[in-house]
């Protein structure tokens, strides 16, 4: 019989690539503004503590859409859920065209992470429906090498975007940006619908000797995750809470580091005007790689703990490293790429001990309810980091913030994963 690595290639081959283009624009769209930071505070007459509020007020929407849209993923299936999510972020990010205040460019943020709040619990719903979990963290860090990728290569791209279209037609430069990033969630949209199928039951491009191997090799599906008590049923359960926290901590590394890294670069290196996309990538470069060998080993060695904790311990370190060394901006910049590296390896990492924890048919709220609640960590970082900046008159100083945050989640995923006999493993 063959190996799960092989009997799922098939599946990988189809459906990876493709939400990894999807997720690579969604996080583009929530990252993007971070290049336009100066063109935008100057336009639009706000502060560094603003930008970092528009910044974390996406995850507002986000985090109060999050539960809604997993029903609407129960009712509706994740085929037609991440087509509808795509195309509507789509059209919300058209809308900044059109802003010229402050207040605009807040109220957007907040319906953009409305529109997007369903798509990640969504897509990892649909890779569990599709893959077992001697595979999963593989599987799913080959999906999110999408959000190494979207810093690495929308770097170059946004930063060029914002110095080819300045005022063509009399419209600023970061609008052109994020209308132009705003047409392919649109199309990719629309693929979605036509190319991805609602679990391998539904999958007429496999054979039937290859989907019934398929379908052995998963755990049986449930198909009464409708009734109402399946909401609140995940929230019950203590480890739920506990990742949650993890979560929330895994967020403001992520978001606290991704969304002000250019900002950061700006201050330890000071590259030349149209340098800075080049100097923002090399380190969504390494991360690429990092993401990749670490979600191997843990596959290798089935295990889950360490290989999370390990990347938050680094995270904690490698920025306090890099405030240390602000000084020496090469030196900085191995240490601010280290941490961005071990803060996309926690968050590939994340989501694959969830089987370990929620019951099959908890499963889609229980994984709205973790990344919801957690997400708050999305607020809490680029908001913090850009308070931090303002009011402490320190460029660096909001890194202590994601460093406290990187070793309380590193404490809280050892005593989580490693508390229960049960977990060892995870």
């Amino acid at each position: 019989m063959p190996s799960d690595h092989t009997l799922f290639r098939v599946a990988v081959r189809r459906i990876i690539p493709l939400l990894v283009v999807c997720y690579m624009f969604s996080y583009l769209d929530r990252i993007n503004l971070s290049f336009a930071r100066a063109p935008m505070e100057q336009d639009l007459h706000f502060s560094d503590a603003t930008f970092g509020l528009g910044a974390g007020l996406f995850f507002v929407g986000y985090i109060v859409f999050q539960v809604p849209s997993a029903l609407l993923l129960e009712k509706f299936g994740p085929r037609r859920t991440i087509a509808a999510i795509m195309i509507a972020w789509s059209l919300i990010s058209f809308l900044f065209v059109i802003i010229s205040t402050a207040w605009e460019f807040c109220a957007l943020r907040v319906l953009l992470g409305a529109a997007e709040a369903g798509f990640y619990p969504a897509v990892l719903y649909y890779l569990a429906l599709w893959f077992p979990d001697s595979i999963r963290a593989r599987v799913t860090t080959g999906f999110l090498i999408a959000i190494p990728l979207s810093g690495a290569l929308g770097g170059p791209v946004s930063t060029y975007l914002l110095g080819a279209f300045d005022q063509v037609l009399s419209v600023p430069a970061w609008k052109w940006m994020i209308l132009i990033e705003a047409i392919p969630p649109l199309l990719l949209g629309l693929t979605v619908l036509k190319r991805l199928d609602d679990g391998p039951a539904f999958a007429s491009w496999l054979d039937a000797p290859t989907k019934q191997a398929i379908l052995t090799r998963l755990p049986p599906q449930n198909t009464s995750t409708n009734d109402t008590t399946s909401v609140f049923a995940a929230l019950k359960q203590p480890e739920v809470l506990l990742l949650v926290v993890i979560c929330f901590c895994q967020a403001v590394c992520n978001y606290g580091i991704v969304f002000w890294v250019p900002t950061f670069i700006e201050q330890v290196i000071a590259p030349a005007p149209g340098q800075l996309g080049f100097y923002t990538a090399i380190p969504f470069a390494v991360a690429a790689m990092a993401m990749l060998l670490n979600a191997r080993s843990s596959d290798r060695h089935n295990e889950r703990c360490w290989h999370l904790a390990a990347p938050f311990l680094t995270v904690a370190l490698c920025l306090v490293l890099t405030f240390l060394f602000q000084a020496h901006g090469a030196i900085a910049l191995v240490f601010l790429t280290i941490a961005l590296a071990a803060a996309l390896c926690v968050t590939a990492m994340i989501f694959t001990v969830t089987p370990h924890v929620l019951e099959k048919r908890t499963l889609a709220t229980g994984l709205a309810w973790i990344n919801s609640l957690g997400a708050i960590g999305g607020l809490v970082g680029p908001y913090g980091i850009g308070w931090m900046r303002e009011h402490l008159h320190s460029p660096l100083s909001g890194v202590f913030l994601v460093a406290a945050c990187a070793t309380l989640g590193a404490i809280t995923t050892v005593y989580t994963l490693s508390s229960s006999p049960a977990r060892r493993t995870a």
